[in-house]
């Protein structure tokens, strides 16, 4: 299918994203999103497809949200009233939420930012090959992948500040369990730019490539992660979310039932033939 804002490909079983809006380096608007989520449900149900890697058109990964539409939303919200002088923030904060709670309706709820959300909840495995730029949501976007491959061009930044805005696009969650809390703060204070190296020095990236290979060494991890028993990476995946929130007899506990499920898979099946037929198996995903 044709796509305005993303490029798609297919590489042995492997789904190839490309946010491809040069004009923007890639900023994400709706209809972008609305693109992404597509595919990203096509490969949910296509059994052909094992594993997403997501990138950007050169030079940029993603450089966050849609400033032009951000100004305009900022020009139509002129003639609202600012914030109360005699609330303080943390105060002002929690009746918004006790209203969200009790079921108001959202004010100027930005579907764009949950990206990030269905990347993660996403039950096959997701790479991110972060090319250039990943700014406020482009580094949401690649954080919430499961793994992260970064050009030695890559930057990446808590933008957000900058624009007098919260990061509302999960990094909220995601950092401080990938950086700890004071790493995490300090990046979102500042808004500081990160070169690939130091992205990976804190634990942001897994790996860091020359430019020109950034591309191949997530390809290569794709496909072999595609072969793989993708049905058990699901089940694994959602046992490490579970396990963020659980000490770590429970953890154990809620291991049993992940193991049952996963001996009921042909991959499981084919994983112990394999071994004693002495050879490499051939998963399915199921």
């Amino acid at each position: 299918m044709a796509y305005q804002f993303i490029e798609v490909a297919e590489d042995s079983g492997v789904l190839v994203v490309t946010m491809d809006d040069p004009p923007t380096r890639n900023a994400i608007g709706d209809e972008m999103a609305a693109e992404i989520r597509q595919e990203l449900e096509r490969l949910e149900s296509d059994s052909t497809l094992r594993a997403l890697v997501i990138t950007g058109r050169d030079p940029s990964f993603c450089s966050g949200a849609n400033v032009k539409r951000m100004e305009q939303e900022t020009r139509d919200r002129e003639s609202e009233e600012g914030i109360p002088p005699d609330v303080g923030p943390w105060e002002l904060l929690e009746q918004r939420w006790d209203e969200m709670r009790a079921g108001a309706p959202l004010e100027h709820d930005d579907g764009v930012r949950f990206v990030p959300l269905w990347l993660h909840n996403l039950r096959k495995p997701s790479i991110a090959a972060v090319n250039g730029h990943a700014m406020g949501l482009g580094l949401g976007i690649a954080l919430s992948c499961d793994i992260r491959i970064a050009s030695e061009n890559a930057k990446l930044s808590e933008t957000f500040i900058r624009r007098g805005l919260i990061p509302a696009d999960g990094s909220c969650w995601q950092l401080p369990r990938m950086i700890g809390l004071g790493n995490t703060l300090l990046l979102q204070y500042t808004g500081d730019v990160l070169d690939a190296h130091e992205a990976l020095r804190l634990g942001m990236v897994n790996k860091v490539t020359p430019h020109q290979e950034v591309m191949e060494a997530a390809m290569d991890l794709a496909r072999r992660v595609a072969q793989g028993p993708t049905y058990t990476m699901a089940l694994t995946k959602r046992l490490v979310q579970r396990s963020l929130y659980t000490d770590f007899e429970e953890s154990l506990a809620l291991a049993g039932p992940a193991q049952v499920v996963a001996r009921q898979t042909e991959d499981h099946r084919e994983g112990v033939r394999a071994f004693v037929e002495k050879r490499q198996p051939r998963f399915r995903g199921r």
